[in-house]
């Protein structure tokens, strides 16, 4: 997209589908210089959450991206910030300390997030759908949004992992939750809503269920990411989605039958 638009922009005299909107020559350099800049920088999504969530799997699902292209230190050694290369382009991660397993860790915690989160596009927080105990998190999330440090508008709640959750059990042969453990990811998402809006007012539709390993819902996923996005930054986040297919997963002989082959 933003090619296309470069292409559009590249000569010296406005092209008719700018005229007829109005642009002058000026405009159409100033958007050039624009889509230029947006092209060169990568979006930057801070990821928090502790070791074992699923970080580097979520962003290989949303983006199709190996293993980092290169790793430097982003303000202090509990943060890490690194470059992925994905089918569609580069982005930059910022690896964030999760929160909770110590005090005295935690204020160092803090003081990261205080200087890294007002620098990402995305701040996308991950934790188990299965993990009770978010009483850190709401803490966390309070402080930061009190100090104006974190913009709700800008955070996204992914609860990985949601094909362990119980009761219920994941129907392995079409890739999706059964019944009985949808109603599960139904109920543990309206919870989470509930206690994490008590301590930040999350926007609609920013408590994300989701699996990184079965590529469930991970469009639903991004999608939350790009709303969480500012506008003038969300068609570079666009430009590098490459959400994993669930149905990669799914029987071959159903798909088979439901191609009516």
């Amino acid at each position: 997209m933003i090619q296309r638009f470069l292409d559009l922009l590249s000569g010296e005299e406005v092209p008719l589908p700018l005229r007829a909107l109005g642009i002058t020559r000026d405009q159409m350099r100033f958007l050039r210089v624009e889509a230029e800049k947006a092209a060169a920088m990568p979006p930057r999504v801070a990821l928090i959450g502790e070791t074992g969530v699923g970080k580097s799997t979520t962003i290989n699902a949303l983006f199709n991206a190996g293993r980092p292209v290169s790793h430097t230190e982003a303000c202090t050694q509990e943060a890490h910030e690194y470059r992925y290369t994905g089918s569609k382009g580069e982005i930059v991660v910022v690896d964030m300390p999760g929160i909770g397993e110590d005090t005295e860790a935690d204020k160092v915690h803090l003081d990261t997030y205080r200087r890294v989160l007002p620098t990402v596009d995305v701040v996308l927080w991950v934790f188990k759908a299965d993990n009770r105990a978010i009483a850190n998190i709401q803490r966390v999330l309070k402080v930061l949004v009190d100090e104006s440090v974190l913009n709700p508008k800008h955070l996204v709640i992914g609860l990985n992992q949601v094909d362990l959750l119980q009761p219920g059990e994941w129907n392995s042969l079409i890739n999706l939750p059964s019944a009985q453990q949808e109603e599960s990811i139904h109920a543990r998402t309206r919870d989470i809503e509930a206690k994490l809006g008590r301590a930040c007012p999350l926007p609609a539709g920013r408590v994300v269920p989701y699996s990184a390993t079965k590529a469930y819902e991970t469009d639903r996923l991004f999608h939350a990411m790009l709303d969480a996005c500012d506008r003038k930054r969300q068609w570079a986040l666009f430009e590098r989605a490459d959400c994993a297919d669930f149905t990669t997963l799914v029987d071959p002989n159903l798909l088979k039958l439901a191609a009516g082959n």
